[in-house]
């Protein structure tokens, strides 16, 4: 493999000491003279509509400039899941809505000169409402009598779609299984924020916003105004963590029309409660999986259903339910696919984008799948997914399109081998043979994800660049970093190119004024797609500036070389000139400045490979799960920044236990109120829960990809869960499928079984 200077060397993330002194500002951090705050009043029913709402009490807290509410806001429906300009969405929501659709969803808000002004004036609010039957439940939803949340109704089905014949296929063994994964908040530590200023001398609304997709923002928030898209500013703030949350459009709207109404500066930041409550959760989803296998564990055919619950908004669950039927065939060779899903609306919060988009929901249906299918046949887990496995550049049936240099092989034998999993394996029984409250087992799992848009949509990405006076270097780029190092990782590709320092090298974040146009950081696109057209930017730079230092030293481009940030002629090595001395020729001397743009056309979509193992310990006395040891193995192309790559896997990690045995949001049955809303009670993994994990990265370069890089951020979650609760099921000798494993659902299965 190719020795590169700086790509694969580990150098911290840029934004490091801004974050551990405390200096660096994220939105709710931001301040002005005059700026104005906003806090919000929420509903205390499910389901209702307003019948009056009495804000007089609130206007005699000095400081208040404006009370909204379904009253006096526009009319206009928007959708919160829009990314792009054209794109067709179910456009549900508004700003404040008489119906009142799920406890908690916002009736009011107050904007003052302080926080404390603004919430005591939310808190004078006094609202009457006429309640109506609330359907709690998917199971409530979907009845014929059942209240519709929406007029349209609350069932709204996807297109089903056939690969081959799945009816009609013969395999000697047919298995079902069904699956439940509870609701789950996203957890990053920052919440929700939003800062927009109004500037009335240029009729110019600028939107600060920790989201994904800046472009996806200004397109909601121009067209909800009846603004221009160029008087629409939004600027992608530093963020604390997204996994999802950040690509959906929350508080930008309202956000926005508070700052032009009252012609000023007005900043939105959530509680912890509201940012559990009001931003997005993650769907609660039932599924059905049936194969059919041949009698040597070849798979003939899948037929996978599910149901999503949207809660009170459809927002992007049709798209997020059709997308898990279109990853069904990421991974195995399947001649015969059936696959059917629907969404379901409730009046509970709002479910959304969740990191992996569908691939940890189908990895979880289908691995726990296959996990029974082969202890059922007697086959090893691992055998059993050698035999089904696609190779490099085979073709993924459902999309038509090669998977690329992927290496699910090699993920697995090498995992095989590192994890010692046979001797593990042997370790359990005997372990388990000479105790009863004790049990032991492994488990695995095997996933794939995206590195692109491809061919969902065209994944087009820009990048333009300057030479600066001194030799320095200035890249615009469409970069959202979710706090995980993603513009360290494009200033590596940077100065691989230009072979100047990292330091000389400044690459802001997201800014629709500043940047050419970028669907945003989502679908674990940003190395792959933003850095593919980072590293043309900078080639392209790299060829113009050597057009300019041959005519400067007067030869032929043939006869210059470059090394370290100079041109000199290769046969006079002394007659050299350096970037900083090439630019001020171009500018005095050619009186051209010292720039290029570079947009690319991702034609391709590598997959990427995911193998997870891991031993666990139940307790049968109590319930408790504890990992005892995993190993993660990722077949990743090129690591541009190993160490934040793994970090990456260890965050994967963690997400996925919590997934697996604790995280989730309780919903109370008859009220409809959110149980769950801080973290004091909400379990997730902590740092002290954390397994010493090991991470084996298979660096085979992807050809299409940037040094041979492809997507990492979100693929490392997608085989955690599935492989834990395989883990589970075989200390236990369980069918365990109803997520999270919680002590309370082990228990009620042991005793189950007697």
């Amino acid at each position: 493999m190719k020795e590169y200077k700086i790509i694969g060397k580990d150098i911290p993330n840029d934004k490091a000491y801004g974050k551990v002194t405390g200096k660096l500002k994220y939105c709710a951090d931001y301040q002005s003279v005059g700026m104005l705050h906003m806090k919000l009043k929420h509903s205390t029913f499910a389901h209702g509509i307003i019948r009056s709402i009495n804000s007089s009490r609130a206007w005699e807290i000095q400081g208040v400039k404006a009370v909204y509410t379904w009253e006096n806001t526009p009319g206009d429906f928007y959708d919160r899941g829009r990314v792009e300009a054209w794109e067709e969405v179910p456009n549900q929501e508004k700003l404040f809505d008489r119906h009142i659709r799920y406890w908690g969803e916002r009736v009011a808000a107050v904007v003052a000169d302080t926080e404390e002004a603004a919430q005591k004036a939310c808190d004078l609010i006094e609202v009457e409402y006429e309640e109506l039957p609330a359907v709690i439940s998917m199971e409530q939803a979907v009845q014929e009598d059942a209240f519709p949340v929406h007029e349209q109704g609350n069932v709204y089905r996807i297109p089903s779609f056939d690969h081959g014949n799945y009816q009609d296929a013969d395999g000697e063994y047919v298995h079902k299984s069904k699956s439940h994964i509870g609701r789950m908040t996203h957890l990053a530590m920052e919440t929700q924020s939003c800062r927009a200023l109004y500037d009335p001398s240029e009729e110019l609304l600028t939107v600060w916003s920790g989201c994904q997709t800046v472009f996806g923002v200004r397109s909601t928030v121009a067209q909800f105004l009846h603004m221009d898209y160029a008087k629409v500013r939004v600027i992608k703030a530093p963020m604390g963590g997204s996994f999802g949350v950040r690509q959906e459009t929350l508080l930008e709207p309202l956000t926005a029309y508070a700052a032009k109404d009252l012609q000023a500066d007005v900043k939105l930041v959530y509680t912890r409660e509201e940012q559990i409550v009001n931003s997005m959760m993650k769907h609660s989803l039932d599924g059905t999986v049936e194969s059919k296998v041949t009698e040597d564990g070849k798979i003939v055919g899948v037929s996978m259903s599910c149901q999503l619950d949207a809660g009170a908004y459809l927002t992007v669950s049709k798209g997020y339910a059709a997308t898990i039927g279109e990853k069904i065939a990421k991974v195995y060779s399947m001649p015969n696919i059936h696959f059917e899903g629907k969404v379901i609306c409730t009046n509970t919060p709002i479910n959304g984008s969740f990191r992996s988009w569908g691939s940890c929901e189908e990895a979880l249906l289908l691995e726990n799948h296959w996990n029974m299918v082969a202890r059922d046949m007697g086959i090893d887990p691992v055998e059993f997914r050698l035999k089904n496995i696609l190779y490099p550049y085979e073709m993924e049936v459902v999309h038509k399109i090669p998977v690329g240099n992927v290496h699910f092989q090699e993920c697995l034998i090498q995992g095989r081998e590192e994890f010692q999993w046979e001797e593990k394996k042997k370790q359990c029984r005997e372990k388990n043979s000479a105790q009863k409250r004790f049990r032991y087992g492994v488990g695995m799992a095997l996933a794939s994800h995206t590195s692109s848009f491809y061919p969902y949509r065209v994944d087009i990405a820009s990048a333009a660049a300057r030479i600066q006076e001194d030799g320095s270097l200035i890249i615009h780029a469409g970069i959202h970093d979710h706090g995980c190092g993603t513009v360290t990782a494009m200033k590596k590709i940077a100065s691989e190119i230009m072979e100047i320092g990292v330091e000389k090298i400044q690459l802001s974040e997201a800014d629709t004024q500043n940047n050419l146009y970028d669907y945003g950081c989502y679908a674990s696109r940003t190395v792959y797609s933003i850095g593919k057209a980072v590293k043309e930017c900078c080639e392209g730079l790299l060829k113009l500036a050597e057009e300019r230092a041959a005519e400067a030293l007067g030869c032929s481009r043939s006869f210059l070389r470059y090394r370290n940030g100079e041109f000199y002629k290769e046969m006079e090595p002394e007659k050299k000139i350096s970037l900083h001395q090439v630019c001020r020729y171009s500018i005095q001397t050619m009186g051209r400045d010292l720039y290029y743009a570079a947009t690319t056309n991702a034609r391709e979509n590598p997959g990427v490979a995911a193998a997870h193992f891991t031993e666990v310990e139940a307790d049968t006395y109590t319930g408790r799960v504890r990992i005892k040891d995993c190993l993660s193995v990722h077949d990743i192309g090129k690591a541009i920044n190993p160490e934040m790559c793994i970090g990456q896997v260890g965050s994967g990690i963690q997400q996925g236990i919590g997934m697996a045995l604790r995280e989730e949001i309780k919903i109370d049955p008859k009220t409809g109120r959110t149980l769950i809303t801080n973290l004091k009670n909400y379990e997730n993994i902590n740092a002290w829960d954390m397994p010493k994990y090991r991470v084996l990265f298979i660096e085979e370069p992807e050809e299409s990809g940037p040094f041979g890089a492809k997507s990492i951020g979100e693929v490392v979650l997608v085989p955690v869960a599935p492989a834990v609760v395989a883990a589970v099921n075989d200390a236990l000798g369980t069918n365990l499928t109803h997520l999270p494993l919680t002590p309370s659902v082990i228990l009620e299965a042991l005793e189950g079984k007697g």
